[in-house]
This record gives C-alpha cells, structure tokens and sequence, in this order.
C-alpha cells in the first residue's frame, strides 16, 4: 500500500468519526432543543386549565350563569382565575388569565396569555380574590387596544353583565365589555373600573415555544403555532357556555 493510499484511508476514517461525533451531539442537544421549543411550560398549560374550570363554573347553574346569549355574541373573551388583592380594601390586584377572539369563521383563536392589574371588582368587601371574566362585544376593541395596555372604565366602557335568565336584546345599546366576577361562592356581574389588561409576552413563549409573538399573530393565527391538547378542553368549555 502507497503512503498515498495510507493518507486516503485515514483521510476517510477520520471523516467517518467525524460524523459520528456530530451525530452523538445532534441526538444529545437537539431533541432537547425541539423539546424547549414545542412543549408548553407546564406552567402555561394549567393556566389554560384553570380559565376552563372557571368558566365552567360560571356557567354551572342556570340561575346563576353568564346568559348562553351574551357568550354567543361575543367576540372576545377574557378569563382570568384567582384575581388576588395584595392588601385589606386599598390593596392593589393582580391575576393571570387568557384572551380569546373570534376569527372569520366566528370560531375562537388560540388564546393570548394576558395579565389583570389594579381596579375594584370584588362582590364583597374584604374578598381576597375574585376570578373575573369579561365578555367584550366589539372585536375591534380588543385588536386595537391589546398592542398597548388597555383600561377598562377609561378608554374601554364596561358594564356588570346580566346573570342567569336576564336578557339583553340585540338592539338595545351595550358597553363594549360585560364583566363577572365570583368569589366566597357568589357569582354576578359587576362593575369592573380601572384595571389595567396586558399583553402577557413572556407567558406566550412559554406556552407556544416563538419569542416576540404579538396578540395579531396568535388570534389569526398568522404564524404556524402549536395547539397543545390542553386547548380541546378550553374549547369544550367555551361550547358548553353558549349553550
């Protein structure tokens, strides 16, 4: 055998070896790297829970319900669980729910992770958390308003909605968002001033794995994301609600 044959030889098991090590580092870092980017932060996955067990609890009792009609018609819902007051009567609040709009199909979107700071919407006073639901009427609202924080009772009007068999006719004038709140086992609409609703960024790339999503992109569905199982039971609740 020629030195130059030796040369080739070696040429080519070192290149064989080559592949191998960068094969053992694809199969060590990458599937975890898929992983970080596909799965959702479990984290994320029982916030979605929680929205579909409380809205689930909002529509239990007939008596004492957000009317099928209002969830129908609505074009956005917001769930937020578990709105904790920080102090006794002056204390600021804060929660962290979902938001979901219709699309062009009047199906719901992928939910949006958004936070709920300050305002005053307990049922009663001393109550140290409420979980809170807001049923917007006017899709543009939430669009335009949720690229910057938004206020309710400033730049976004909000009513206490009607609970149970109470109706509200299609012609009649409407705010362009109905609250509820329930806390201490009671349940009813109130009148939701001041709190501040957010963009939750850091909460949608955990759960959806993109980094510097914005609200557009998650309820048009404008970038190729996941729909992890745990959004199934959201949208079963949110059939069940409307009906």
């Amino acid at each position: 055998m020629t030195a130059v044959h030796v040369r080739l030889r070696w040429g080519g098991v070192l290149q064989q070896w080559r592949l191998i090590a960068l094969g053992a580092i694809a199969v060590v870092f990458f599937p975890r790297w898929v992983s970080a980017q596909t799965v959702p932060d479990p984290r994320m996955v029982q916030r979605v829970e929680n929205a579909a067990f409380v809205l689930g609890q909002f529509s239990f009792n007939n008596n004492q319900r957000i009317p099928p009609r209002i969830i129908q018609r609505a074009q956005g819902i917001a769930i937020v669980p578990n709105v904790v007051q920080a102090g006794f009567l002056f204390g600021g609040r804060r929660g962290a729910g979902i938001l979901l709009v219709r699309d062009n199909n009047n199906d719901w979107s992928k939910p949006a992770f958004i936070t709920i700071t300050g305002g005053s919407f307990g049922l009663q006073i001393g109550a140290q958390s409420s979980d809170v639901i807001l049923a917007f009427m006017d899709k543009s609202v939430v669009l335009r308003s949720l690229a910057q924080s938004f206020r309710l009772g400033g730049n976004v009007s909000v009513a206490a909605g009607p609970v149970g068999g109470d109706i509200v006719s299609p012609t009649d004038p409407s705010p362009q968002v109905y609250s509820y709140a329930r806390n201490a086992g009671l349940f009813a609409g109130v009148a939701i001033e001041g709190a501040t609703i957010s963009f939750d960024r850091n909460a949608n790339t955990r759960f959806y794995g993109q980094r510097n999503l914005t609200p557009t992109q998650i309820f048009e569905n404008a970038v190729a994301l996941p729909s992890p199982p745990v959004l199934n039971g959201l949208y079963n609740a949110l059939a069940r609600a409307a009906r």
